[in-house]
């Protein structure tokens, strides 16, 4: 197939063998295993016979992502009562412990296995039209519950850098999984905390071609960004998984808790043997998840939505200072 390297993406498939067993013999002979194609130079998208995608990136691509997850969401009335429940255990806890998923992030960037997620066959791009993602509502919610005590620790699986951004203190934070807007050096481990995002396809060996600014280094410059089969950065497991075993609380924010080790963090505290008040875990997510018989409460909701009826029962209706700013100006104008 000489426009074989045309091919942009597979948009949908039909006709698959595994999709005709209850098809009539006659009906099979005439249909024909065939994909959807969007072309790299604009033309309208064409149905093409499957052995004429055979070997290229594109059918790579589309047998390996995965099916969109089905979305469950808990009734408005629902959602607040498990709110009231989850701020009286944060009110009681000593040591809560949270853990973050790409969920937090979803009305700024795009997710990977939700609905439109970026590892599913319908992907949706979604990202700032310029400078870096900000702060969703829950990551604002974060840091005013940790000036107030209710947040112990916050470990996250997201490399976005929105939470060391948002304000969040560094040193009750791990960043699992990196930080796409951080450089370090391999020779001093010198970080340089970038205005731009890391280009992580032109890296070898995670060397970024630039080198430590520090006199007399020179040493080169890695992205650390942790790929699928790299173990996570020490310092930042090992913190987080001494915080998570001490936990008498952990949430779950947004996380398919399908990526290992950081999907087990959570439940280290309740597999300890204690005497005394067992620790509690909760899990917030639009899908359902592998987990969900490990926790205490689940709950069906957006991250937003939550950590908003949390903030309001444990800070006040007017805990939010960016809302407030954007509410007075908005009357200011009417006026």
């Amino acid at each position: 197939m000489s426009e074989e390297a045309d091919v942009d993406r597979i948009l949908d498939e039909r006709g698959k063998p595994s999709q005709r067993k209850k098809i009539s013999e006659r009906a099979v002979k005439r249909s024909k295993h065939q994909f959807l194609v969007s072309w790299m130079d604009g033309a309208p998208p064409q149905w093409v016979d499957a052995k004429y995608l055979q070997g290229t990136p594109a059918l790579d691509e589309w047998e390996i992502a995965e099916e969109d997850e089905a979305e469950v969401f808990d009734t408005d009335t629902e959602v607040r009562r498990k709110a009231r429940i989850l701020a009286e255990w944060l009110k009681e806890a000593k040591r809560p412990v949270f853990m973050l998923g790409a969920g937090i992030s979803a009305p700024v960037l795009s997710t990977f296995r939700g609905k439109g997620g970026l590892w599913t066959r319908n992907p949706v791009w979604k990202a700032p039209k310029r400078g870096f993602p900000q702060p969703t509502l829950a990551h604002r919610a974060l840091v005013e519950l940790e000036k107030k005590g209710f947040v112990y620790f916050c470990a996250t699986q997201n490399y976005d850098g929105i939470s060391p951004r948002s304000g969040f203190p560094a040193d009750k934070l791990s960043e699992l999984h990196g930080n796409v807007y951080v450089e370090t050096c391999e020779r001093c481990c010198e970080k340089y905390h970038r205005s731009f995002q890391v280009d992580l396809s032109t890296s070898t060996n995670h060397e970024t071609g630039r080198f430590c600014e520090k006199k007399g280094c020179g040493g080169a410059l890695k992205d650390n960004i942790v790929h699928f089969q790299e173990p996570l950065p020490w310092h930042a497991l090992k913190m987080a998984n001494a915080k998570f075993v001490g936990a008498d609380l952990t949430i779950v924010l947004g996380s398919s808790l399908r990526v290992e080790p950081a999907a087990s963090l959570p439940f280290k505290a309740k597999m300890r043997r204690r005497y005394g008040q067992k620790p509690k875990a909760v899990i917030v997510n639009i899908q359902k998840t592998p987990r969900d018989s490990n926790a205490d409460l689940v709950i069906h909701a957006k991250c937003d939505q939550l950590m908003d009826l949390i903030s309001k029962e444990l800070l006040g209706t007017k805990w939010d200072a960016k809302r407030n700013s954007r509410r007075t100006k908005r009357k200011r104008k009417r006026t």
